[in-house]
């Protein structure tokens, strides 16, 4: 299966420490979503949006299960996985699956949009990285 990823784990470094290993990658477009800043975080979620919406991020390859069972473990109970069609910047169209806030949990997400520059820029990133509990989450399970 191929897993779209729009914030954190977009960052080889985070994907890296979640499922211990690489896949070949690609940017890629979700269309008809919003991502918005997660309340008192600093990682970002997505929404279904309108169409003229999207949300940039980059696409894992052909992630193998026991690759995805260890996202779901790592990320919150409020997302959703789901499989969507990512527009893919090497021209194919991709079904992946992503990690969305279904819309009885919009209340989980400002109204603050997610920018991946910006959460570099203002330390988030490090600041992930350092103190994350779904690392923890993973670490206990091993």
């Amino acid at each position: 299966m191929h897993v779209f990823t729009y914030g954190t784990l977009m960052f080889p470094q985070v994907w890296q420490a979640v499922v211990g290993r690489t896949f070949h990658s690609v940017g890629g477009t979700a269309a008809g979503y919003a991502i918005y800043r997660v309340c008192n975080a600093v990682f970002p979620g997505i929404v279904a949006a309108a169409a003229s919406d999207a949300v940039r991020g980059v696409v894992y390859l052909d992630v193998d299960a026991s690759s995805v069972e260890r996202l779901d473990r790592f990320e919150d109970d409020f997302y959703r996985r789901v499989t969507i069609d990512i527009a893919c910047d090497d021209g194919f169209q991709r079904p992946a699956d992503a990690y969305v806030v279904p819309l009885e949990h919009r209340l989980v997400l400002t109204d603050e949009i997610w920018q991946a520059d910006d959460f570099v820029a203002s330390g988030g990133l490090a600041e992930f990285i350092g103190r994350f509990a779904g690392f923890a989450r993973l670490a206990e399970e091993r």
